[in-house]
């Protein structure tokens, strides 16, 4: 998938953007920002035995965001266990004082940063993502890859 993801850019991401690591490619559930410890154990207990299956996910559509210079990757529609998946966790995470997030989810995956105009428009293939595993990461500044995984929790193996 990371390779798939990847293969385009070249044509797609101009020399002074900054394409996203292969390692860093990941879709956001919810954003936690930097947690206290007391609140990362919640947050771990919170993401335990979620009882979500495992999901197919295709990213059928390419995209960019202006504001933010960012040149993205995601689904036409949000599949039903996606949207079940962000909801538990948005509802469980209250209860470590994370409150859900007032904009609606829109999920994309980062392919590059600082793209200052829209890309070509390209006809590429979509990428599809069987989505077995739920992950806690955290930034770290200064390296490449920028994310570390935490920890991980497998989604229900049922179909």
């Amino acid at each position: 998938m990371r390779a798939a993801l990847a293969e385009p850019l070249p044509d797609l991401v101009p020399e002074q953007a900054r394409a996203t690591h292969p390692l860093d490619l990941h879709l956001t559930l919810v954003f936690l920002g930097e947690l206290a410890p007391d609140r990362l154990r919640c947050v771990e207990s919170a993401a335990t035995d979620i009882g979500v299956p495992a999901f197919a996910l295709s990213l059928d559509r390419l995209g960019y965001f202006a504001r933010s210079q960012i040149l993205w990757r995601g689904p036409t529609s949000i599949p039903a266990p996606l949207r079940m998946l962000v909801l538990t966790l948005q509802t469980r995470l209250q209860a470590c004082g994370i409150a859900p997030e007032q904009r609606a989810y829109r999920p994309h995956m980062t392919l590059a940063r600082k793209v200052r105009a829209p890309p070509p428009a390209v006809s590429s293939a979509p990428v599809e993502w069987t989505v077995s595993d739920v992950v806690l990461a955290a930034g770290r500044g200064g390296t490449v890859p920028r994310y570390e995984i935490r920890q991980r929790w497998m989604l229900d193996a049922r179909p």
